[in-house]
């Protein structure tokens, strides 16, 4: 894709939100899901200008995937806190570290789903959002975490786009490892009480604003922690699946390089401060998203 964008000369940008573009300029792609929103919606589907990383963990076991689903819905800010690359706006800091997804978050069916105890909750849930008209089929159901319509997988869909190869990695690695000590605990029948829709609103925003620079709500504990104890704590999390992966040493690696250097929004504002130019934040766009690939975009 780079080289062929390279070719075409253009560039491509792995960000969550372009850092000068205007919504404005964008054209919605005809086709009927696209249409609807724009209808449905207006000018919020307008301004949806954003971009998220979505990773799946195949579970062919529905019911599984729902405990699964329960368990995960707490431990979501940290991911954000890590994958946030979304700073500025329209040529603009926003002092969110995570505007994607303050932008995103305006949809009624987006934000952390709702607390399921059995695969036909969640089904008779989705059937009622499509059957009142408030999402066109199941696929657009745009929870942060979500049982994809016509795939075995859990759906991570909370994450900004990761602005270099090895961010998509660390995220990923994660991820999976979420999903299987979620499935352990499930399958000990370790308890999982319903925890407050607020308070996970209240954690999600929170880590879209501050990012790694802040405190976050630790759920579990019910008090702020500065954001990297936070990070740190899902790493020791899962640290018993990563390592049954094999994963551990690469994984929690760039969680360190990450906490240490910073997330794509703090690397971002760092470029734009060298000398206060929006064109540095996307020469390093361009530079971090071919970084690891063996090619070189040009900036």
């Amino acid at each position: 894709m780079i080289d062929a964008a390279v070719a075409d000369g253009n560039h491509i940008v792995a960000a969550a939100t372009h850092p000068i573009s205007h919504w404005r300029d964008q054209q919605v792609t005809p086709k009927q899901s696209y249409e609807w929103l724009a209808d449905r919606y207006g000018q919020l589907a307008q301004e949806q200008v954003v971009f998220g990383c979505h990773v799946h963990v195949g579970m062919e076991d529905r019911e599984a995937a729902v405990q699964v689903l329960k368990r995960a819905r707490v431990l979501l800010a940290p991911l954000l806190a890590l994958s946030a690359s979304s700073p500025y706006w329209l040529a603009n800091d926003t002092d969110h570290a995570s505007y994607r997804t303050v932008v995103w978050g305006r949809f009624p069916i987006s934000g952390v789903p709702g607390f399921f105890v059995s695969a036909a909750e969640y089904d008779a849930t989705v059937r009622e959002l499509i059957d009142t008209g408030s999402a066109l089929d199941e696929a657009k159901i745009y929870w942060d975490v979500r049982l994809p319509a016509r795939l075995p997988t859990v759906e991570f869909r909370v994450a900004d786009v990761c602005q270099t190869v090895d961010e998509a990695v660390m995220l990923t690695g994660l991820v999976r490892a979420l999903v299987r000590t979620c499935h352990q605990d499930a399958s000990r029948a370790e308890p999982c009480p319903p925890t407050r829709s607020e308070l996970l609103r209240a954690a999600q925003w929170r880590a879209a604003r501050y990012g790694l620079e802040g405190d976050l709500i630790d759920i579990a504990a019910g008090r702020s922690v500065p954001a990297k104890d936070l990070v740190r704590g899902l790493l020791r999390r899962v640290r018993p699946a990563l390592e049954e992966a094999g994963d551990w040493e690469e994984v929690s690696g760039l969680v360190d390089q990450t906490l240490q250097d910073g997330n794509g929004a703090t690397r971002q504002r760092r470029a734009f401060a060298r000398a206060g130019r929006m064109e540095d934040v996307v020469d390093l766009l361009i530079d971090e998203t071919c970084r690891g690939t063996g090619v070189s975009q040009g900036a």
